[in-house]
């Protein structure tokens, strides 16, 4: 199609088939009061023109999102977010919705332009993974004009909605774990900044030390958000005082390849010696070089659960009469064995 030649309407069909334009809407969505001879005649003429319907205009006519937004930190192998993203997506697509992407580079300043934008498109829904715990700017953009929808824990359980993994449950699991390996010097190593997510995974760790009569060892890398790097300078730090401890559990995946990249450098036995666990089961924590017992986040279940709220607050605005849907949902966390740790020698 060139720049001069007009995009073809349903007006163009209803002529060459010599029908009203509203029989022709009626026949391309298979309405049942149009005969089978007028549905098949009309979507024969509708591929010969190159006809694509406008879903923006009908959208907006009948006052229905054609839309749902997300916005997250940052993209990148290193995060959880690319496959939450993939499934949301895939997951949209089947209710005919497209999905509309920012990632903010840990902007405050952009996630607020994002929300503005999102707001302006008129997305159903917006999914939010916050770049902070303050998402007070966030609720001061989109409040009464897009249902917002928090994941990935920074937020905790203080906003309306939100889907949350069981971090502080992570934090008990990764030292029971251990503990059955046969650890009792066990480390948790945290990288800034700080967050209601990591407070979580701390909280855990702590009442699991306690309950077992424990000595906490909780380190952190300073100002360092390179959290590979992190991990593999605290390793350095405390094999060169002699005080490496046996078992290791680390705020992220990336994290834990930090720390085991510097045990090999060392020459460190990992999984005996010193056992290394991660979280948030990242695709590269499968990998040979590193086969990392790791805590996995629920990504797919994260979609699913953010993509039903979407479809019942969509309807909701839709139709009125319906109740108004909410989420506070905490979705668990699982144990992924693998060679990075093993019983104590």
């Amino acid at each position: 199609m060139t720049k001069k030649e007009k995009r073809p309407t349903i007006k163009d069909i209803a002529k060459i088939a010599g029908v009203s334009h509203v029989t022709v809407s009626q026949a391309l969505r298979d309405f049942s009061c149009i005969s089978e001879s007028t549905k098949t005649k009309v979507k024969q003429i509708a591929r010969e023109i190159g006809y694509t319907p406008n879903l923006a205009a009908r959208n907006l006519a009948l006052q229905t999102p054609a839309s749902i937004g997300m916005i997250v930190p940052t993209l990148g192998s290193e995060t959880a977010y690319n496959e939450v993203i993939n499934s949301l997506s895939e997951l949209a697509a089947h209710e005919k919705l497209c999905l509309l992407l920012g990632s903010c580079n840990r902007s405050t300043e952009l996630e607020a332009l994002y929300c503005k934008m999102m707001c302006e498109n008129r997305v159903g829904a917006l999914v939010i993974a916050s770049c902070t715990s303050d998402v007070s700017h966030i609720k001061e953009i989109c409040d009464g004009l897009v249902p917002i929808i928090f994941i990935g824990g920074k937020t905790g359980t203080s906003v309306e909605n939100y889907i949350l993994p069981d971090f502080y449950n992570s934090g008990k699991i990764a030292v029971e774990h251990l503990y059955h390996l046969g650890h009792r010097k066990i480390a948790l190593f945290l990288y800034f900044p700080d967050n209601k997510t990591l407070q979580l995974k701390k909280n855990g760790y702590l009442d699991a030390m306690e309950e077992r009569g424990l000595e906490p060892l909780i380190y952190w890398n300073g100002e360092n958000t390179d959290t590979f790097q992190a991990g593999f300078s605290l390793t350095e730090q405390l094999i060169s005082r002699n005080q490496l401890p046996t078992g290791i559990w680390c705020a992220s995946d990336l994290m834990a390849s930090g720390v085991i990249e510097a045990l090999k450098i060392h020459g460190i036995a990992i999984g005996k010696k010193v056992s290394v666990m991660g979280h948030d089961n990242l695709f590269f924590s499968a990998s040979p070089s590193n086969s990392l017992t790791t805590i996995a986040l629920p990504k797919d279940e994260i979609a699913l659960t953010a993509m039903d709220y979407a479809k019942k607050i969509i309807a909701y605005n839709t139709d009125s009469s319906m109740p108004k849907p909410d989420c506070k949902i905490t979705l668990k966390t699982n144990l992924i064995i693998r060679n990075s740790t093993g019983r104590l020698l």
